[in-house]
């Protein structure tokens, strides 16, 4: 219970509350996030390469539902009908080779079922966005071949270039109402090259493995490592802590002046080293002198004020001695100051 409150301060709870956070983050949200974007990229590349294998299909034949469109996306498929050549619209901020480019998209009226937008290619952008000449569909009846495509979301609001309103992503269902055409609005057909009324053919993309699955794992990961730095970083403060409140016990013990030897001084060295007797007088006093020393007549204020002389003498001698040998607690605080900072230097 000690050990937890000593990490119940701000520090500490602020940091216990962003790891969490940050974990619950990764496998809530982020790493769900690529391994999504992983699924998708995998699911695309399987319906191209059910497009590169597949021989083309009529449309009725391949769209059997609304979702077909998705499910089914760049399958080759069979269409005969009419093209609309004063139905057109262009598709702006589209790039080819790094080259700006126009995409060119008409009307194409089938013999059965509504009319579908398609995608006859692209012409490169003229000076200054101006929008080149190029050849118009064909009329009477045709047959192409075009991939599927799924509509595009985001914003498809028509601007006037060029005398034909152009937009920035395929949307049916705005480029139809923009025409006066009732158009199918699940999707649109992408028409291949050498096709009646086709431009250069808008390129589609490779199979790519792409980054999002080892984005997710790396996700993944610092999820897991988050509450473990956590619980690494309170280990090393607790040893810490350990650690400091075992210096600080061996500081108090040599600061109360416990010999390393486990001896004690005696009252009967003075500071020189010599032996003295209980009254703090030498040992060999002369008594022919007739003083303290040597038992005199004189036994009584004389002697006593000798022996309050001696024992000041005596305890100052005492004192310095064991200021010698054990230094004092200035000295013992610095050795345990220098102690702490060649620890956090190692």
């Amino acid at each position: 219970m000690r050990i937890l409150r000593r990490f119940l301060t701000p520090g500490w709870v602020i940091g216990v509350l962003a790891a969490t956070l940050f974990a619950w983050a990764c496998f809530a949200l982020l790493a769900p996030w690529q391994l999504g974007k992983s699924d998708d990229l995998d699911a695309r590349n399987a319906r191209l390469a059910e497009s590169v294998e597949a021989e083309p299909a009529p449309l009725a034949q391949v769209v059997d539902g609304p979702q077909a469109y998705a499910e089914r996306e760049w399958r080759l498929v069979t269409l005969t009908g009419e093209w609309r050549p004063d139905s057109e619209a262009l598709l702006r901020l589209r790039s080819v080779d790094g080259e700006l480019v126009y995409q060119v998209l008409t009307v194409f009226d089938p013999v059965d079922g509504a009319d579908m937008l398609v995608n006859r290619g692209y012409v490169l952008v003229g000076e200054n966005n101006a929008v080149p000449d190029y050849p118009a569909a064909p009329a009477g009846e045709v047959e192409i071949t075009a991939r599927l495509r799924v509509t595009e979301p985001g914003e498809a609001e028509p601007v006037p270039m060029a005398g034909l309103p152009a937009v920035r992503v395929v949307d049916p269902v705005v480029i139809g109402d923009t025409l006066g055409h009732d158009l199918v609005s699940e999707g649109y057909l992408q028409l291949a090259g050498g096709q009646p009324g086709s431009l250069s053919p808008a390129p589609i993309p490779g199979i790519e493995n792409g980054p999002y699955l080892s984005y997710g794992l790396q996700w993944l990961a610092f999820g897991v490592l988050a509450p473990a730095a956590l619980i690494y970083f309170a280990w090393a403060e607790i040893r810490a802590r350990r650690r400091d409140a075992e210096v600080a016990a061996a500081d108090a013990d040599q600061g109360a002046g416990t010999p390393d030897d486990g001896t004690t001084p005696t009252a009967g060295t003075d500071a020189r080293g010599g032996d003295t007797d209980d009254l703090g007088r030498d040992g060999g006093g002369d008594p022919a002198n007739g003083d303290a020393s040597g038992g005199g007549s004189d036994g009584g204020g004389s002697d006593g004020g000798g022996r309050g002389a001696t024992e000041l003498d005596e305890a100052s001698a005492r004192e310095r001695a064991m200021r010698a040998r054990y230094g004092d607690r200035n000295d013992a605080e610095q050795r345990r100051a220098f102690r702490r900072a060649d620890r956090l230097r190692t």
